[in-house]
């Protein structure tokens, strides 16, 4: 390597490390030369939220269940006696309307017609055998009576004689005969007193007949009605199995029959909505028993209940609905849903009819029962303000506190029973908040579109 060489190598060498050493100077001037810098703290700002005052309101809680109509009364109605069918009603058919008392189907009733007749014959001529009983015993009494008459002269003349015989003035044959005759006369008494007295019971035996007659003529005669079938009810036709010149048998189903009067729904409801209701009824726990009791007025019993009910088709508009009356509660659970079964009924369901509106309530319709108890004590909060089982309410220092509580839906609000849960504090949050930390600082505002909603809401309820 040539001089030149090497000093222009070192010269490249210290160049590095002399511009790094410059450039370090020169920050520390600048450093040195800024005033000094000094810690602000900021103040803390709270999230934004609003809030609801919660308070104890009385609210009726409203449950709601589902089942199917069933009729209150569904008729089979089976022959009663065998014959020839000689009349069907032309409108008996499955679904056709008809009025109480309508003759709908009748048997031919000859044969029963003639076993009537016989009947009574049979009990003529018992009355007649009656009657004639009775003469005998007026006869017998009277022989009885002239038998005794004549028994009481021939003693008399028993007695004359004997005295007469002491005087010596008659023969001992005549006294013997007389004694004879006196003899014969009390065998006479006792013998027409044996037949009186047995004549009561041929009486009887003569009254068992004709009693027997008797019934035999009403047998008779119920199944001469019985060949004749007419509704008991006005009635809706559910089933046919019967026509004209069939022979039936007895007790051979001949058609259905619903009420139309009355439907009935057999709503399925949880244990939990039927505890929520129960806080109300009028009925003390030591007075339980009193569903078992014979005699219990059922209609009073649920008045004491305090349950009101209304049904409406489920999909189908809800003003579009019926009242109905709690008429008992099922006095087991569903084996399927563990459900108690309430059945509620609806009075004249086609009086109602309003059409393309409100159809009639027939058998196997799948409706919507509301049950309505007693008003009872609540707080009450927006169901939007329940978050996965939590309230978020705002505490004490704007702080966001969280408590899991258990309540009861009721349409857009949660109802809490003020004896189980306490909060922690009466305000609620009501706008949505994520993330929800705990001790959060807020920033609360009254929710007043939320309290507007609350306020219609308790007057509708």
């Amino acid at each position: 390597m040539s001089q030149t060489d090497k000093k222009s190598w070192l010269g490249r060498f210290w160049a590095l490390p002399l511009v790094v050493a410059l450039g370090v100077v020169i920050a520390l001037v600048i450093i040195k030369s800024q005033p000094q810098m000094q810690h602000q703290v900021s103040a803390e700002k709270g999230v934004p939220v609003t809030t609801l005052q919660v308070a104890e309101y009385e609210v009726r809680p409203t449950v709601t269940g589902y089942g199917e109509v069933e009729p209150d009364i569904l008729l089979d109605v089976r022959a009663e006696v065998a014959g020839k069918v000689v009349y069907v009603h032309p409108q008996l058919k499955q679904g056709v309307l008809l009025p109480a008392g309508t003759l709908v189907v009748q048997i031919d009733d000859s044969d029963y017609v003639l076993a009537l007749k016989k009947a009574q014959a049979t009990l003529a001529q018992n009355r007649a055998n009656l009657a004639e009983q009775e003469i005998t015993r007026q006869d017998a009494e009277l022989d009885l009576k002239l038998a005794k008459d004549k028994l009481n002269l021939a003693s008399k003349e028993l007695v004359r004689f004997e005295q007469l015989l002491k005087k010596r003035s008659v023969a001992q044959s005549q006294v013997d005969s007389q004694r004879n005759a006196v003899l014969q006369a009390r065998q006479e008494v006792q013998s027409l007193q044996n037949s009186l007295d047995a004549l009561p019971y041929n009486t009887e035996v003569l009254q068992a007949q004709l009693e027997i007659a008797e019934a035999e003529v009403a047998a008779q005669e119920l199944n001469l009605e019985r060949t004749r079938i007419s509704l008991p009810f006005d009635a809706r036709i559910a089933s046919q199995s019967v026509e004209t010149d069939q022979y039936v048998g007895l007790n051979t189903s001949l058609f259905s029959a619903q009420t139309i009067d009355k439907v009935l729904v057999n709503a399925q409801f949880a244990l939990p909505q039927m505890r929520l209701l129960s806080k109300g009824f009028d009925l003390p726990a030591e007075q339980a028993d009193i569903f078992l009791e014979e005699g219990t007025d059922t209609e009073t019993l649920m008045s004491r209940l305090g349950l009101e009910a209304r049904v409406s088709l489920v999909g189908n508009d809800a003003r579009v609905s019926w009242e109905a009356k709690v008429e008992r509660i099922s006095n087991n659970l569903d084996p399927a849903s563990r459900t108690v079964g309430v059945i509620v009924s609806v009075d004249r369901p086609y009086e109602q009819v309003e059409p393309g509106l409100k159809p009639p309530l027939i058998d196997g319709m799948y409706m919507q029962v509301e049950l309505q108890g007693r008003a009872q004590p609540f707080l009450v909060v927006p169901r939007n303000a329940l978050h996965e089982g939590e309230l978020y309410l705002a505490g004490e220092g704007e702080k966001l506190l969280r408590q899991p509580v258990e309540g009861f839906a009721q349409q857009q609000m949660l109802l809490l029973d003020p004896q189980q849960i306490t909060l922690t504090s009466d305000r609620v949050i009501t706008s949505d908040l994520f993330p929800a930390v705990k001790g959060m600082l807020l920033e609360p505002q009254a929710d007043s579109a939320a309290q507007q909603a609350l306020a219609d809401w308790l007057e509708a309820h």
